[in-house]
């Protein structure tokens, strides 16, 4: 503080018995230097916009089969651009470097405040059992497949476009026996396999269910998969984007 103080040639402190508090001049600077600090966040915000590279988060909730097939693609087309990968532990506070997760839409846990949604494709629902049961032995399910059954489905408050399978579900009688997940993990499968529950998943997650097996089945219903983007969406991964739509 001293150093700081003869660099500027002003008294920004008080100090006393009692402590130390800023004068009046010192009330400025702090003024001051939170703006600064404040146009710093803002100008870096603003010219990551065209940085060269694009940070795809990794982790329990969000798969790569579209990342994988573009990415060699959108190399090809922008050689200059760096590719790197980020582990997301906790989905309710993202790295700020993180720009991409690939993802089927939930309304929870990522904040509309810093990302949007970007459909890419549908993911069709499928259903994921032990290979040991009963129904493991059938080429197809349909919904009258699932009466009586203990059955593993994401939470409403959670769910997008699952609403409409939902309403399907509760009309089945005998009435499906229905349990609500609030994240799919290797937590929630591990959870099925120890009760034997059967799972509800976009097929965009198959790859996750192991060692479930996932079955075809008779329904259309399906749920929107494709890229949480932060906003607002730096220049090269609107471009990615762009290659990710017309694919």
């Amino acid at each position: 503080m001293n150093l700081l103080e003869k660099r500027l040639n002003v008294q920004l402190f008080v100090r006393n018995t009692h402590g130390v508090t800023l004068t009046p001049a010192g009330i400025k600077f702090i003024q001051w230097s939170r703006q600064i600090i404040f146009d710093c966040q803002q100008a870096e915000k603003e010219l990551g916009k065209y940085q060269q590279k694009i940070v795809f988060a990794s982790g329990y909730l969000n798969g790569q089969t579209l990342s994988s097939r573009l990415i060699p693609q959108f190399q090809k087309n922008h050689p200059k651009a760096q590719i790197s990968f980020r582990e997301i532990n906790d989905y309710q506070q993202i790295p700020a470097e993180v720009d991409i997760l690939e993802m089927a839409y939930a309304k929870e846990p990522l904040s509309e405040h810093e990302f949007s949604f970007i459909s890419i494709v549908p993911s069709p629902l499928r259903v994921a059992l032990p290979a040991s049961h009963p129904l493991a032995k059938k080429k197809q399910l349909s919904l009258q497949d699932l009466a009586a059954q203990d059955l593993e489905i994401v939470a409403p408050s959670i769910a997008g476009s699952e609403d409409a399978m939902l309403s399907k579900l509760l009309n089945v009688r005998p009435a499906v026996k229905l349990h609500y997940y609030s994240l799919f993990n290797k937590a929630a499968v591990n959870q099925a396999q120890l009760t034997k529950h059967l799972v509800l998943i976009p097929e965009a997650y198959s790859e996750l269910c192991h060692p479930y097996i996932v079955k075809p089945v008779s329904w259309s219903f399906a749920t929107s998969y494709g890229f949480y983007c932060r906003k607002p969406v730096p220049r090269l991964v609107q471009e990615f984007i762009d290659l990710a739509q017309k694919s």
